[in-house]
């Protein structure tokens, strides 16, 4: 089995990173970005539904990407790149890592 996933990370088919300093962001009813994430590949988990923004100075809303509670997504960005982040009905918690 340590085979397999070594030669699938090797392809670069996992989504392995190394973590860089995470950044928690409350999640509430008006938009809020993080600091420049610091890297190309960030690791977004939400402790509720919530909708994300990437940009320079992005702002989220309604109809921005939904990312669900309690599921780890990766994206690709730009280091200089904030996340902007506001709830879909409950207040929670984002946690953006990067990968450096």
């Amino acid at each position: 089995m340590l085979n397999y996933l070594t030669r699938l990370y090797q392809l670069g088919a996992l989504p392995v990173i190394r973590p860089g300093a995470t950044q928690k962001i409350a999640v509430g009813a008006s938009s809020t970005a993080t600091a420049a994430v610091g890297g190309n590949v960030v690791r977004l988990v939400s402790t509720t539904d919530c909708h994300i923004a990437f940009g320079a100075n992005p702002t989220a809303d309604a109809t921005a990407l939904l990312l669900p509670a309690n599921a780890a997504e990766y994206f690709g960005c730009d280091a200089a790149d904030k996340v902007a982040v506001i709830r879909d009905a409950a207040d929670g918690s984002l946690y953006v890592t990067p990968a450096v």
